[in-house]
């Protein structure tokens, strides 16, 4: 095995996530009994834009998104992910925690200080084992109240790999409010002016298939997920989605688009659950040698959605995708099933809401002896984040993200969706189960078509402060081909309640 001092950096980075986010503060307001009430973390998004240097000197676009929760004295602190936009690297991505201190200065204008830690990789580029340095120096002015622009400079580096780039860059800022509740499970929640959490009204598991057009006639499966918030024009949302290859002989892509919708009721009057509309998407896309040149790409689907009951939707959706300056041409047939996070996406408001746990998890795992293609088996180490909802104080839905750092398996990437059971989440000592499947690929190691499932058994700590620390093992299957690694797992947990059926 190829070792490296990944895992202790990144095992500092998942402590320091927990101490700093441990001593945030909300201002609580006394809930009458029975009642939640809502509780505001200040919350900041960054955008940017830059262009590496790759040796021999090929450029890349690389664009950035973060999201960081205030955790106090100006520092704030979430997750992140940087991903190819220009250049013939369209595939590399890679997901962390990004560290920030902002530090105010005259006339508008701030100083943000900030250090991303990362894992991932893709489409051949040098990254090694796959770990992101990204320290950064970003000068912000004020637009308005909440909307700033700003000029970075940062050094990428990839400590196992050749890539080392210093850069300017430009970077598109925003403040909003994290808005949460305090109480127990079940507990009503009042009316509020705003959607909790990130806003998102919905969140889908969707299963698509493309047909690539020309002499490349692939056919691949793909697994995802997608978040939609709905606007205050009826009918009207906007949202995120990703994907990756799950069958089809391209393990590897992945996909991450912006998207928009606009739907309307035919049949209001018969047929009040039924929609029709249309759907635009553009983002990020590459790996398992598609050929989406510098990695935009965009999409235009008709859709077909059913509300099947009260919190439930089924969906289907046809469409074309290309990419911007390769040669990827598809047809995309999609069906997807949809949980609302806030009652009413679609309108109607058929039940009171009630607080519902919601569970943030930042997570290191080592996957054992894993099968690579020149047929050694190696360990490696991913970085990745987990979402888990749940239905009731024991049963979890989770959708997760992991991307090699350590093992020499840069651009290794692990999509999976799933169910979760636990213990009572009032007790200091928990334990707890997942069966997940989902995609996964790049990086040299064996995954079939892609298709992937996930098993994992886990303990928790939960003291009086500073969320939950878990420790868990399991085993991760390759669904076609059979071959089966353990897996262990250390990660840390942050709980929110938010309003939900």
């Amino acid at each position: 095995m190829k070792h490296s001092h990944a895992l202790p950096t990144l095992t500092i980075a998942i402590g320091l996530l927990a101490t700093c986010a441990a001593s945030a503060q909300t201002d609580a307001v006394p809930a009458p009994t029975g009642t939640a009430m809502p509780e505001s973390l200040p919350t900041s998004g960054m955008l940017s834009y830059e262009r590496i240097r790759l040796p021999q000197g090929e450029g890349v676009g690389l664009v950035g998104g973060s999201l960081l929760f205030d955790v106090g004295s100006d520092w704030g602190l979430g997750p992140a992910v940087y991903g190819a936009a220009r250049g013939e690297r369209g595939g590399l991505f890679v997901g962390g925690v990004e560290l920030q201190r902002r530090w105010g200065l005259a006339h508008g204008l701030s100083l943000a200080t900030g250090l991303f830690v990362g894992g991932g990789g893709g489409s051949g580029a040098p990254v090694g084992s796959g770990l992101m340095l990204r320290p950064a120096l970003t000068v912000l002015k004020d637009l308005g109240p909440s909307l700033q622009l700003g000029l970075s400079w940062s050094s990428v580096r990839f400590p196992n790999g050749q890539i080392a780039s210093n850069q300017f860059g430009l970077v598109l800022a925003w403040r909003n409010e994290f808005i949460h509740l305090k109480g127990a499970s079940g507990d009503t929640v009042p009316p509020l002016p705003t959607a909790t959490g990130l806003g998102f009204d919905r969140m889908e598991a969707t299963v698509s298939r493309y047909r690539l057009s020309g002499a490349d006639d692939r056919r691949l499966g793909l697994a995802g997920a997608r978040a939609e918030r709905r606007t205050s024009v009826d009918g009207v949302t906007w949202g995120l989605e990703a994907a990756a290859a799950a069958q089809g002989g391209s393990a590897g892509y992945m996909e991450i688009l912006g998207t928009a919708a606009y739907s309307i009721a035919p049949l209001p009057t018969a047929w009040p659950s039924w929609r029709v509309g249309a759907r635009v998407a553009a983002g990020l896309g590459g790996g398992g040698t598609m050929p989406t040149g510098g990695g935009l790409i965009g999409k235009a689907l008709g859709t077909t959605e059913w509300r099947i009951a009260p919190g439930w939707t089924l969906g289907g959706e046809y469409g074309g995708l290309r990419s911007v300056n390769g040669g990827l041409h598809a047809r995309e047939i999609r069906v997807w099933v949809g949980i609302d996070l806030e009652p009413g996406i679609d309108g109607r408001l058929d039940a009171p809401r009630h607080l519902v746990r919601t569970e943030w998890v930042g997570a290191i795992q080592r996957h054992v002896r894993v099968e690579r293609r020149d047929g050694t088996r190696e360990s490696l180490d991913t970085i990745g984040l987990k979402l888990n909802r749940f239905v009731g104080d024991n049963f979890y839905f989770s959708g997760q993200a992991h991307s090699a750092f350590s093992g020499g398996a840069g651009a290794y990437s692990v999509g999976l969706v799933g169910l979760g059971l636990a213990t009572n989440p009032a007790a200091p000592w928990r334990a707890g189960a997942e069966a997940l499947v989902g995609a996964a690929g790049g990086g040299g190691v064996v995954t079939a078509g892609g298709a992937i499932a996930q098993g994992l058994l886990w303990a928790s700590w939960n003291p009086p402060v500073g969320g939950e620390w878990r420790a868990g093992v399991g085993a991760t299957r390759v669904l076609r081909g059979g071959t089966t690694a353990p897996v262990f797992e250390l990660s840390w947990s942050r709980s929110f309640g938010m309003a939900g059926r």
